[in-house]
């Protein structure tokens, strides 16, 4: 097993040196990133091989990320990175995990599967597969591309498209008393506070805004958020962070801040504003952008957008410039692996698609499967969702293989998944049938043909194709 430690300030040199040497833009790969979440992502590192590894717990439950962070594969560090991706495969099976790594480029995952043909043994874990690059799913989800901007762009927000922004600007420059500077310490606690409302808001949105304001500096709700600005605000000048704070009549109503990426490319990690005064959020961005680019930055990553769709029209009605790859990917068992055979065999979906839904959407306790001879032939995926009518099991790639149809195993899966459910306490079953035929199957489960418009913009696109048919049959448990 490899050896790793906390992520501490008197490593910053050390780690920079490392981060220096990645290929990509990407806003993980800053000192002050690691450091703010440590608290949050159980962060940890080492040096091996002549890379830095860096490890930490993902939002699944007991699953450990890896982050390899130096120069790119090459034909001079094969031999270097194999002994590496072994290290690292062990690490994970040590701690009865399975290995996860997380932004990849593409070149970097292709010789990571290169590797895997030469020297993952499959056939010790039980898997029964052609080439040893089967064993894993590989996941490039747009959800965590970095988005890039031009600070010529957000600095000016010329021409037409950038109009709907100068107007918020405009009308807050009309409104208020206003002023922007750089952020210093003596603007930390106003900042906290007026992340707390941010946060109140966000979760109480009935209240009104005023009632908010009364109250929230007693009750600042916990999010992991918050920690980590404590934590950055903490350690602000060891860790090179650089901000501004807009004030309306010496309040505070919005802030941000970031480090550096590069010479001319800029990351920032933070940016809230007081919704209450309009055009707070475009007036901090154009405010920051105009001060990055008289520090000479070129660029600005603004990180990505986790798939929230009211974050990501946010994030795409600024005309990012690129979106950096941030490319993960998933070890699989032979059960997880042999259920994406079965899924390909019986809907014809691409291996991306597939492999998408094995590493963020996917639970082995939410896959029921029905297994003959060793090959999983029947399954299906239960999707936890929130839905207007409460906690929603949604049964998703209902599959049996052809060759096992007429045994009753999709039957007694989904019976098995109804138990299910109601020791977990979900309110209701939805599944959305590709056929009228397929409805009259489902309805002697319980299914009503209710025509629920399902809602998949939240995350990972689990629908027919077309929203307007995304209807589903409904199950109260």
């Amino acid at each position: 097993m490899i050896s790793l430690r906390r992520v501490s300030l008197s490593h910053k040199q050390v780690i920079e040196s490392y981060l220096s040497q990645a290929s990509t833009l990407i806003c993980d790969f800053t000192f002050s990133s690691l450091y703010m979440w440590q608290e949050v992502y159980n962060t940890c590192w080492t040096e091996v091989e002549g890379v830095m590894v860096v490890r930490f717990d993902l939002s699944e439950e007991n699953v450990k990320g890896y982050m390899i962070v130096g120069a790119e594969p090459s034909d001079a560090s094969v031999e270097q990175y194999h002994r590496l991706y072994s290290l690292l495969v062990a690490d994970a099976h040590q701690q009865g995990r399975q290995l996860r790594l997380v932004c990849m480029t593409h070149r970097a995952i292709q010789h990571f599967l290169d590797w895997a043909d030469l020297n993952y043994e499959a056939h010790e874990r039980g898997l029964n597969v052609v080439s040893g690059r089967e064993c894993f799913a590989v996941c490039d989800n747009p959800d965590y591309r970095d988005y890039i901007y031009s600070l010529d762009d957000l600095s000016q927000l010329s021409g037409r498209k950038y109009q709907p922004k100068r107007n918020h600007i405009n009308r807050f420059e009309a409104a208020y008393n206003y002023t922007f500077q750089k952020l210093t310490p003596s603007d930390f606690e106003q900042c906290l506070m007026l992340d707390c409302r941010w946060q109140r808001q966000k979760i109480d949105s009935a209240t009104s805004v005023v009632e908010v304001r009364n109250r929230v500096e007693h009750e600042c709700p916990p999010s992991q958020e918050h920690m980590a600005i404590r934590r950055a605000f903490d350690a602000y000048d060891e860790l090179g962070l650089v901000g501004g704070v807009l004030r309306v009549d010496g309040q505070v109503v919005a802030f941000t801040y970031g480090s550096a990426l590069s010479d001319e490319v800029f990351c920032t990690h933070i940016e809230k504003a007081d919704a209450a005064y309009e055009g707070a959020f475009q007036m901090i961005n154009r405010s920051f952008a105009q001060m990055l680019r008289q520090m000479g930055y070129v660029k600005v990553n603004r990180e990505e957008d986790m798939g929230i769709a009211g974050l990501r029209r946010a994030k795409e009605s600024y005309y990012p410039m690129m979106m950096q790859e941030k490319i993960s990917l998933r070890e699989l068992t032979p059960r997880e692996v042999s259920s994406r055979e079965l899924w390909q065999r019986v809907f014809g979906d691409e291996r991306e698609f597939v492999d998408l839904f094995m590493t963020e959407v996917y639970s082995p306790d939410n896959m029921l499967t029905r297994v003959e001879q060793g090959r999983v032939v029947s399954m299906l995926h239960i999707v936890e969702m929130q839905t207007s009518l409460g906690r929603t099991g949604y049964l998703y790639a209902i599959a049996t293989d052809a060759d096992y149809r007429g045994r009753g195993y999709s039957s007694q899966l989904i019976e098995e998944a109804f138990r299910l459910m109601r020791q977990r306490r979900y309110d209701v079953a939805m599944l959305i049938p590709a056929t009228n035929q397929l409805k009259k199957f489902y309805s002697k489960f319980g299914f009503e043909d209710r025509s629920y418009q399902m809602d998949f913009s939240g995350g990972v696109y689990l629908g027919t194709g077309e929203v307007s048919a995304d209807l589903a049959m409904v199950k109260t448990l």
